[in-house]
């Protein structure tokens, strides 16, 4: 009995006992499961810690040049620094040597990835730090005032669309137009560009055999005659005295410039066709007598170039009683004596030929001459397709020279003006200068403003650029003002009737009629970039009652003129924008990365020039990842009971952890 007894307690002990042990694993396993919980927080705010060190190491030119937050990533590797930073905490006992840790642990490894540099995103960095900054020193009021100028201007974009379109079909429209007055100047000598009549020295009609008289060359118009009547020449006065050596070199070079005319005009004619030609009221078989003209011209040429006989000359002399003169005629009903009036185009282009600063900027206004080598770095380095850049052109030249209207698409960024924009102008203001504030000796470029929206190689460049898509600009602007008054255009009309009404084409009337609009808002738009390179301020929006610049005046296009009319630009009170304000509106259309990528090709130079010179902005991270492994030894869970029963050591255990770290908070 009493061995059954101690029997039975002995079993009732090893339960207990193993009880006691599985109680102590619980124990010791939720313990040890807090502690890791508690490990992995304090892992982690051991690398935000660790990180925020590291992010103290910024660059010091930056922030006290710009106020900006950058890390240069070009020395130790950021996760060395970090692992530094680390140490003193991830590995403690150096405050209680004596006591226990239960949270030490041991950094195995960190790493760092995801930086985001200060050229990626099309510089997005650059743009959160500049709105960061500038929310805390300009006012929200300030920012929606400017926003509600540009409201205005958002329509803009579909006006600047309306009118080069009009242009262009009105330009197509009045091809054949062109081609008949490029007849009328191959075959009749007769050039009326400009409004006025003028004989050339080579045409058609320019040889003739027999009488001299207006209507044997077809011509009844008396201002006409006038003006060709001394450029054409008897060809008897040559056909007699070929034995003269320096008359037959004479008539040979007759010859051979007339027979290029009329190979130029055979191609004209041929292109149009009879039945357009007769639409035009161009009498004649044009063609056969074109063709039958260049025959005699060529074999005339030809016999010129031998020996000359009796029997050559008296042969010249019959085969030229077949040239003729009279068999293409063309309708010049409605000239007047004086060829019409004088156009303002011819003026304009005279005018913008010297370039545009010469007209806007004042005389005594020294152009910087700085220059760049490299200029637009950042972004040709980041720019994916750089074939897929448009060719920028002189927009007011290509209007002066060739009549076309090309605004470059300076209103299509209106609409995409956003808040982040004003704060970005409010900060080039502080920190960049422009043609209007002074930059200082020691600046690489002294029109930072200038070279942010163009990307030129030099001031110079850069402000002749800037002008230049500022008279666009606002050339959009005036030129849809005129376009909407009735009394505008009829003032337009009555001006082109003027200068080419003779010529009875109502399409060319019609094209000349824009051409005169288009010209009269650029000049006002000269008057007004004038103005606001002296600091003066005009208005958004225009109506047509605001134009100052009369149609009359539009033939004293000049320096002088539009300083004149510069300074007697009346101040406007309410919503009106200076030089800054336009050159911001004209940066919304470019494109963020742009804007950002060019200035920090000024930071670097700047910084370079006087900091030290191997600043690389391209190399500055402002964000970027940090992971940190680290290892714990087990505290809670190393009876060794316990780890034969489970057969596990339980030594320790791994934790990986991953912080952010930036400059602007997400």
């Amino acid at each position: 009995m009493i061995a059954e007894n101690r029997k039975a307690g002995g079993s009732i002990t090893v339960f207990l006992s193993l009880t006691l042990v599985i109680i102590m694993a619980l124990l010791g396993t939720m313990i040890e499961v807090t502690r890791g919980k508690v490990c992995r927080i304090q892992g982690r705010r051991v690398m935000k810690l660790a990180s925020d060190g590291l992010m103290t190491e910024y660059s010091r030119p930056l922030f006290e040049n710009y106020n900006l937050y950058f890390l240069e990533n070009a020395g130790k590797p950021f996760a060395d620094s970090v692992a530094e930073y680390a140490s003193g905490t991830s590995e403690s006992n150096s405050l209680f040597p004596d006591s226990m840790d239960v949270y030490l642990g041991t950094l195995e490894r960190v790493t760092v990835d995801g930086e985001r540099y200060a050229g990626d995103d099309g510089g997005a960095a650059l743009q959160e730090q500049i709105v960061s900054y500038m929310k805390r020193r300009i006012s929200a009021d300030k920012v929606k005032a400017f926003l509600r100028k540009t409201d205005e201007m958002q329509p803009l974009s579909d006006r600047e669309e309306e009118i080069e379109q009009k242009v262009k079909q009105e330009k197509e429209a009045v091809g054949e137009c062109r081609s008949l007055l490029e007849l009328m100047r191959l075959i009749d000598g007769v050039d009326c560009s400009g409004g006025a009549v003028k004989g050339q020295k080579y045409f058609v009609k320019m040889l003739f055999a027999g009488e001299k008289k207006p209507g044997k060359f077809g011509i009844s118009e008396a201002v006409v005659w006038n003006a060709i009547k001394k450029k054409v020449s008897d060809v008897s006065d040559f056909l007699d005295h070929l034995q003269e050596e320096a008359k037959k070199r004479e008539f040979a070079v007759l010859v051979r410039e007339t027979l290029e005319k009329t190979k130029e005009a055979l191609r004209i004619v041929t292109e149009m066709g009879a039945p357009q030609l007769k639409k035009m009221n161009v009498s004649g078989d044009a063609a056969r007598v074109l063709s039958s003209n260049r025959g005699i011209l060529e074999k005339t040429g030809e016999m010129l170039s031998q020996e000359m006989t009796e029997q050559t000359a008296a042969e010249l002399k019959r085969m030229w009683k077949a040239y003729d003169v009279s068999g293409i005629a063309f309708d010049y009903a409605g000239i007047n004596e004086k060829g019409g009036a004088e156009s303002p185009m011819s003026v304009f282009s005279d005018a913008v030929s010297g370039g545009l600063p010469k007209l806007v900027l004042k005389k005594d206004f020294n152009i910087s001459d700085k220059t760049v080598k490299d200029p637009d770095h950042y972004h040709s380095l980041y720019a994916a397709d750089k074939s897929a850049r448009k060719k920028e052109v002189d927009g007011v030249a290509a209007f002066a020279k060739e009549e076309e209207v090309d605004f470059q698409g300076v209103a299509k960024g209106f609409a995409k003006t956003a808040a982040s924009d004003v704060m970005l102008c409010e900060y080039l203001k502080r920190y960049f200068s422009s043609v209007q504030t002074k930059a200082g000796a020691n600046k690489r470029l002294d029109y930072e403003w200038e070279y942010i929206l163009c990307g030129k190689g030099s001031d110079k460049k850069n402000l002749d650029t800037v002008i230049n898509r500022l008279v666009l600009l606002r050339s959009v602007i005036n030129t849809a003002a005129l376009f909407s008054s009735s009394e505008k255009r009829e003032t337009a009309y009555a001006a082109a009737l003027a200068v080419v009404g003779f010529t009875g084409m109502e399409p060319l009337i019609r094209f000349t009629q824009t051409l005169f609009l288009v010209l009269w808002g650029m000049t006002e738009s000269l008057v007004e970039v004038a103005a606001l390179l002296q600091g003066k301020k005009v208005p958004v929006i225009k109506t047509a009652k605001d134009i100052v610049v009369k149609f009359p005046e539009l033939y004293r296009i000049g320096h002088a003129y539009i300083m004149e009319k510069a300074d007697q630009l009346p101040k406007k009170n309410g919503r009106c924008f200076g030089y800054t304000d336009y050159v911001l509106l004209l940066m919304a259309g470019i494109g963020r990365d742009v804007r950002y990528h060019r200035m920090m090709d000024l930071m670097e130079w700047n910084i370079r020039d006087h900091e030290y010179s191997g600043f690389c902005f391209g190399q500055c991270v402002d964000s970027f990842k940090v992971t940190g492994q680290f290892s714990y030894g087990t505290k809670w869970f190393r009876l060794p009971l316990i780890q034969r029963m489970t057969g596990r050591e339980g030594d320790g255990f791994q934790q990986e952890v991953t912080v952010d770290a930036g400059y602007v908070a997400k």
